[in-house]
């Protein structure tokens, strides 16, 4: 129905849904154009819908924040704002939205969890999705990130690929997504080297892995780094691999 009305709009499509989601009872909740009936204003709304009630929807046309929490992140090689209202708990509508090829997207939970949220928004199919500003062809494939290792793995392999020179090797372990935006990763290989690594334990995040590490450099690399580091890395999989995907100087709680 979308794209016999709006043939040029990107549609996009969820790869992972909530398990109580009916998969048979998908609900288009708008298809047309904004208030002006513009042609530079399309505009749908698709819903999957959970017996109770509560709904996935994925929809284009733009609409503003919701409330006045936000957490920044990526979906399809695109910056994307997570918004949610913490000062009305019992509003049950989060919102992801993005910008791609000039049309605003958006990923709505209306009565699942924020972390249900990220964890569609995260898996939507890749197809259509804008071509990274940096794009990279892996040199060094399973160098880092090896295929059936943990999360946890490929953290510490990284860490130990630190200042040892290979920049490749290191950028196999950051995900094609942040190093289309962020290809500096790969400067880490000329950092000083790490050592005295100790990890977290590791938590879930929307089917991601996020995990908190320290560890000392063998001489202060300057700038904001200062000898004693420690990042947080939210690692997802790529080609049957962790890599990273998001990192941070503290972590953040998923959205209620």
């Amino acid at each position: 129905m979308v794209r016999s009305a709006l043939p040029a709009v990107p549609i996009i499509l969820p790869t992972w849904l909530p398990s109580s989601v009916d998969r048979t009872r998908v609900e288009v909740r708008g298809i047309g154009y904004g208030p002006t009936g513009a042609a530079a204003d399309p505009r749908y709304a698709v819903a999957y819908v959970a017996p109770s009630g509560a709904a996935i929807v994925i929809a284009l046309g733009i609409e503003p924040d919701i409330g006045s929490s936000r957490i920044g992140t990526r979906v399809r090689n695109s910056p994307a704002v997570l918004s949610f209202n913490t000062s009305a708990p019992s509003d049950p509508t989060k919102r992801i939205r993005w910008r791609e090829n000039g049309y605003e997207l958006r990923v709505e939970a209306q009565g699942f969890s924020g972390d249900d949220l990220l964890h569609v928004a995260w898996s939507l199919d890749r197809t259509g999705a804008p071509t990274p500003k940096s794009p990279y062809t892996r040199v060094s494939p399973g160098a880092c990130a090896a295929r059936g290792a943990t999360a946890d793995a490929t953290v510490r392999q990284l860490l130990s690929l630190v200042g040892a020179g290979d920049r490749d090797a290191v950028m196999d372990c950051f995900s094609l997504e942040l190093l289309g935006e962020h290809p500096e990763y790969g400067g880490w290989a000329g950092l000083p080297r790490a050592s005295d690594v100790k990890l977290q334990p590791s938590s879930d995040l929307g089917g991601r892995v996020v995990i908190a590490a320290g560890w000392m450099f063998a001489s202060d690399p300057g700038g904001a780094w200062g000898r004693q580091a420690f990042q947080v890395f939210t690692l997802g999989l790529e080609d049957g691999s962790w890599r990273v995907y998001e990192t941070g100087t503290a972590m953040y709680a998923p959205p209620p």
